[in-house]
């Protein structure tokens, strides 16, 4: 399979590092995760979570070092499933091109259904009634058409969404540390106060590993980042540290807010909500406007990122390569335009097989999560097994080690027997998936690598301006 060296990502101007740090604080989506995410953190840790969100931090941070190994030498769009293929040849990058594709449709559906289950519910409360249906759709077209005329509009645009919500989301924050409801206490970085010890801490590390899906959105975008062996890593690691530092602090504010009442806590369906709705009175809209910018610049950075990915692997051979198509404003308007058509198909087939579309979201995000997470375990498999590079000890083997059993203990989470249905299923649909490419790429992919063999046509770019 030869490599199609004319298809290049050109935008018309470069991102910078600040550019590639939003967009991936952008897919981390903190008000999504701050609305979502804390109030099942809270019923498994309870007070404790602050702690259990800086042992997931440092989890998803090992992960990051494994990552930036790679694109600190070889920055490519490919990110994850390039530095796999590379180290472990055509038929094993193959089949994680495949399964992470394949995620990625799922995870895409899961964004759609949010933007358009939220904006609904929100219009409601006004009294102006949208079906679900028609805003998933409606706001997924606009989402596809601003991801297609350029990356660096749209990466403004996922910039200004994630400005809005952290504005509303640290307001409510900071109004709560100085006029809380009663003395402010540390109370909740003590290891005591993780509810049920070590069982509440491993029931809830999972979830707290969940809040940084998307740290690694930025290695997506190196081939139309300035400096992209610098930028990238640096992006990957400044958005981990960024986004852990904001999340224990709205984190121990909700609590604060709540007097440390995990009782309370678990009472309430949005806490975060709660506390705006409190502080911020006639003005709380803010809070569902912060809701709304976070999922919207959520989506649009998914996108962005996923396409790219895609987009490499087609170019290489490894999936249909007519979805390498860029267009005229220098995007991936292929891969785009796939994942946006299955990713809004999915939402509404899954949304009306299930009871509403927060159901249906949560199916859709755990189909696509759990892929994603077997290919960040394969990625630090990647760093010990390469054998072209001579890392350091700890960055070749120790850090990928740890990397690779925090990132097991979530999946586990997600795929340990005893789970309700349809969610018992769903390990059994990735496992086809995987079985399934694998004998797709056994069958299909020859003998001489187009990865292995070489870098990519962007990377030898690279090495000659560099030069």
């Amino acid at each position: 399979m030869a490599e199609n060296s004319e298809v290049q990502l050109k935008p018309k101007k470069k991102l910078t590092v600040f550019d590639a740090i939003s967009s991936s604080l952008a897919q981390m989506a903190p008000a999504a995760g701050i609305y979502y995410g804390f109030p099942v953190i809270f019923a498994a840790s309870g007070i404790g979570s602050p702690l259990t969100i800086l042992l997931a931090t440092l989890a998803i941070a090992i992960v990051g070092i494994s990552l930036t190994n790679f694109s600190k030498i070889h920055p490519s769009s490919g990110s994850l499933v390039k530095y796999i293929s590379m180290t472990f040849g055509d038929i094993v990058g193959t089949t994680a091109s495949l399964v992470f594709l394949i995620g990625t449709i799922f995870l895409a559906g899961s964004a759609f259904i949010e933007l358009g289950g939220w904006t609904t519910d929100s219009l409601a409360l006004y009294g102006i009634h949208i079906h679900w249906i028609a805003s998933t759709i409606i706001l997924g077209l606009i989402v596809w058409l601003i991801t297609v005329v350029g990356i660096n509009s749209s990466t403004k645009i996922a910039a200004v969404a994630l400005f809005i919500e952290v504005a509303v989301l640290l307001t409510v924050s900071v109004l709560v540390l100085i006029y809380p409801p009663s003395p402010l206490s540390l109370k909740p970085f003590a290891f005591s106060s993780i509810r049920g010890g070590l069982s509440g801490l491993s029931l809830a590390f999972p979830l707290a590993i969940y809040l940084f899906i998307g740290f690694e959105n930025s290695v997506a975008l190196a081939e139309e980042t300035n400096n992209p062996k610098r930028n990238t890593a640096r992006a990957v690691l400044v958005s981990i540290s960024i986004m852990s530092v904001f999340f224990i602090f709205v984190n121990y504010s909700v609590i604060q807010g709540f007097s440390n009442h995990v009782d309370d806590l678990i009472k309430s369906k949005n806490p975060f909500i709660d506390l705006a709705d409190q502080y911020l009175g006639r003005f709380s809209v803010l809070a569902i406007i912060a809701g709304f910018t976070s999922i919207f610049g959520m989506t649009i950075a998914c996108l962005n990122g996923f396409s790219r990915i895609a987009f490499n692997s087609a170019r290489e051979g490894l999936i249909y390569r007519k979805l390498s198509k860029v267009s005229k404003w220098g995007t991936p308007i292929s891969t785009l335009t796939l994942l946006s058509g299955l990713g809004i198909l999915a939402a509404v087939l899954m949304g009306l097989l299930s009871d509403g579309w927060v159901d249906a979201f949560g199916y859709l995000s755990t189909i696509g999560t759990i892929p994603l997470l077997l290919i960040y375990s394969l990625l630090n498999l990647a760093v010990i097994f390469y054998k072209k590079e001579k890392w350091p000890f700890h960055k070749k083997y120790l850090f990928p080690t740890i990397g690779l059993f925090s990132i097991l203990v979530p999946i586990w989470a997600m795929v340990q027997p005893g789970q309700p249905a349809p969610v018992s299923y769903f390990p059994w649909i990735i496992l086809v998936v995987c079985a399934a490419s694998l004998i797709y790429s056994w069958f299909t992919v020859k003998k001489k690598s187009p990865i292995s063999a070489k870098f990519s046509i962007y990377e030898t770019v690279v090495k000659e301006e560099e030069s």
